[in-house]
Formats: C-alpha cells, sequence, structure tokens
C-alpha cells in the first residue's frame, strides 16, 4: 500500500509542468507567475515534512494516508474548477501540497521499518519505487489527456481517481503498525521481554548528540549543499521545466511523453543500482559521481532537440535523478550515527526541497526575460561539477567493503535514515 501511496503522490506531484503552458495561455499569465505555484508547492512540502512525520507516529500510517488522498482528491477537484491565479496558489501550492506530504515517502518509510525487523532495505526500496512507476505512468497519461481533453477535464479526472480508488484501499488494506493485527515485525522473533524489552532496546538505540552540534560540522554542509543542488536541478528544474522546454524546442507531445517515461525507468534503474554499489563502493566518490554525470546529461540536452539526443539525456539523467537517495541516507548513517539519524537526514532532507523550489522558480524567471533555458542549464552544469568536487571530500571510512559485506547493516541504516 506504501507503493501505490508513493505512486499516487509522486506521479501527481511531478505532473505539473504539464500544466503550466495551459495555465499560460488560459490565464495570460507570465511562466514566472505560474512557477510561483510550485515554488509554494515546494515550500509547503519542506515545511509539512516534519508535522506529517509526527501525525503518523502518533495517529498511524493508516489515518494519515487516508487523509492524504482524500485531501489530494478534492484539491483537484477544486482546482479544475479554479478561475483565478490565487484559486490555484491556494489550492495547488498549499491545500495540494499538503496532501502530497502527507502521502510523501517520509510516512511511507517509517511505516515499511516499523513492519520489517529484517530485509528492511529491500522492503524499503520495493515501497520507494512506487515514486518511479508513478512518474512513468501518471505523467504520460496526464499529458494524453491535457492534449485530449484540456487541464481542467484532467485535473477532474485524476482527482476522482484517488478519491474512488486510492483513498478506500488506504482506509481499508494499510495497518499502521503489526501490532494491530497481533503480530511481530517481519523477521523479529518473540521475547521473553515483551514490551519492556521493546522500550529498552528503543531506548538504547536512542541518539544523545546534539542536533544543533551538527550545523557547526564540516561534513554536515558537505551533504546538505550539494543536496540542495540535487533537489534544484532534478525535481526543481527537470521535474517541473522539461516538458515545457521540450514544447517549446517544437518536440512533439508523444516524444515528450516517452522521454519522461524513459527518465522514469531508469530511476527505477538507478535507485536500486546505486543501493547496491552503496554497500561496495566509497560512497562520497558514488555520490560525486552520480552529480558529474548527471551534470553532463544537460551538455546533450543543450545539443539539440533530436529524439536520439533527448532519449540519450533521459537515460543519462534517469539513472542519476533518483539514485543520491542511498548513498545520502547511509552516509548520514555513517557520519552521525551519535545523533537522532532521522532528524539529521529530516535537516538534510528540506535544503533538497528548498533547491528544488527556487529550481522550479528560477527557470521560470530566465525564461521570460530571455526566452530561453539555456543560462540555466549552463547554470546547473557549474553547481553539479562544484557539488561532485565538494561532496568527493566527504569521509567514508567504511564506505568500502568486501562483497556481501556489511549490506543488511547498510541496509538497516537506510531503512533508520
Amino acid at each position: 500500500m506504501c507503493f501505490l501511496a508513493l505512486f499516487a503522490t509522486f506521479g501527481i506531484r511531478v505532473s505539473f509542468g504539464g500544466y503550466i503552458t495551459s495555465w499560460e495561455r488560459e490565464f495570460g499569465i507570465s511562466r514566472t507567475l505560474v512557477t510561483t505555484i510550485s515554488l509554494l508547492s515546494f515550500c509547503t512540502l519542506a515545511v509539512a515534512q516534519p508535522l506529517c512525520g509526527k501525525l503518523a507516529d502518533r495517529f498511524g500510517a493508516r489515518t494519515v494516508l487516508t487523509g492524504s488522498m482524500l485531501t489530494i482528491g478534492a484539491a483537484l477537484l477544486l482546482c479544475s474548477m479554479a478561475h483565478q491565479l490565487w484559486q490555484l496558489a491556494i489550492l495547488y501550492g498549499l491545500v495540494l501540497s499538503l496532501g502530497l506530504t502527507a502521502g510523501s515517502n517520509i510516512t511511507s518509510a517509517a511505516t515499511v521499518t516499523g513492519w520489517f525487523s529484517t530485509n528492511r532495505g529491500l522492503a524499503l526500496g520495493i515501497a520507494l519505487s512506487g515514486m518511479a512507476v508513478g512518474q512513468l505512468v501518471v505523467v504520460p497519461f496526464s499529458l494524453y489527456l491535457i492534449a485530449a481533453h484540456g487541464w481542467r477535464f484532467t485535473m477532474a479526472a485524476v482527482g476522482c481517481s484517488v478519491l474512488v480508488v486510492f483513498m478506500p484501499l488506504m482506509f481499508i488494506l494499510v495497518r499502521s503498525r503489526p501490532g494491530d493485527l497481533g503480530l511481530l515485525p517481519y523477521g523479529e522473533l518473540p521475547r521473553d521481554g515483551g514490551e519492556d524489552d521493546h522500550a529498552g532496546r528503543r531506548q538504547a538505540g536512542t541518539a544523545s548528540g546534539s542536533l544543533f552540534s551538527v550545523l557547526k560540522q564540516r561534513v554536515f554542509w558537505q551533504l546538505t549543499i550539494p543536496y540542495f543542488v540535487c533537489g534544484f536541478t532534478d525535481v526543481g528544474l527537470i521535474d517541473t521545466h522539461y516538458i515545457p522546454f521540450a514544447q517549446g524546442k517544437g518536440v512533439s507531445m508523444a516524444m515528450i511523453a516517452f522521454t519522461f517515461s524513459l527518465i522514469a525507468a531508469f530511476n527505477i534503474a538507478g535507485t536500486i543500482g546505486t543501493g547496491h554499489l552503496s554497500d561496495r563502493w566509497h560512497r562520497s566518490k558514488l555520490l560525486a559521481a552520480i552529480y558529474a554525470i548527471r551534470g553532463a546529461s544537460f551538455v546533450i540536452l543543450l545539443a539539440g532537440n533530436e529524439p536520439w539526443m533527448l532519449t540519450a539525456f533521459a537515460v543519462i539523467f534517469g539513472a542519476t535523478e533518483m539514485a543520491s537517495i542511498a548513498p545520502v541516507s547511509t552516509l548520514c548513517a555513517h557520519l552521525f550515527r551519535k545523533n537522532s539519524i532521522g532528524a539529521i537526514y529530516g535537516l538534510v532532507s528540506v535544503s533538497h526541497q528548498m533547491g528544488g523550489a527556487l529550481g522550479s522558480l528560477l527557470p521560470g524567471m530566465v525564461y521570460d526575460r530571455t526566452g530561453s533555458y539555456a543560462p540555466v542549464f549552463l547554470l546547473s552544469m557549474l553547481l553539479l561539477a562544484g557539488s561532485a568536487l565538494l561532496v568527493s571530500k566527504v569521509p567514508d571510512s567504511d564506505g568500502k567493503r568486501t562483497v556481501g559485506a556489511g549490506a543488511g547493516e547498510t541496509a538497516a541504516a537506510s531503512a533508520d535514515c
């Protein structure tokens, strides 16, 4: 069910780019004004993530995910009836984004790790792959509906699907904890200590380091600043602006849908592949390679709009878009093991969202002034090159392991992040 929740929420979230040109024409507004909605959405996501995590802990994933689908479906239906920009800003930028945050990977990760004592990394990887599959299916489907029936019909159709299909599934099938069914987490053996033993183990695993002390450590910023650039160049720049960029180049909607689906398909391969490599390679150098390769993909995108070039870009960029998740999360677990890993990774993740916010707004402003996205792509290449250099300096003393050694440890650490 977490897979399906992420399928819906992330697929809807990255469909934003498909609505940009339609809103520009209908409301007679600039691209900068349209992308302020995306900016507001990213800011909402960043601020609301800690709150949604607490709500999931207090009320359980079943309540939060059901509420998420209800909010998303209702917001999309109301968005389809909007006639002013401020209405879209409130309904999409705030209400819909709150629903998307409640159904995001924060809630799903907390749920999955509670259900599995062993094989957490595998279970979490399968659940998180719902994000890429949602991008693979929902975005092309939305583009088809927008081209055939318009953006209002598309939002209404997607909203009804969420309310009729996904919301009942979350309410009927999701159970927040194994204890709700009288079960233990998968792979956990019964212990004589019962609840006291569980409480003792939880207390023993509680970190004692100060969260604020981490902000004084250079290594924290060596991870956080590149992750900001990561958000700027993936969910901000490409997920928001690739569709209008390609439309402006005269690329057919069929080719746009194909390449966007290709990006999503290689997201799956990149995420699983780097998760596997994170157990065996130096993670800082792996992360540096991811950023460098992503920067190189923009060279292909700027070189032309031939189908083979767009296909090559989609393959290379897709392989790196979500590939940073595993090395960043496991580096957090390794470098900040004396602190609350969830809180540390939360701070690092906020930088990714804020990077996405700037990456959605700035390209729109540049396009309105210059009529081109080229300056932003050039800036992104420079930022990614600098990020690769910065993150390559992050120490990773246990990043090189023999094949098979420590894989379970790393998977658990990734899940705990």
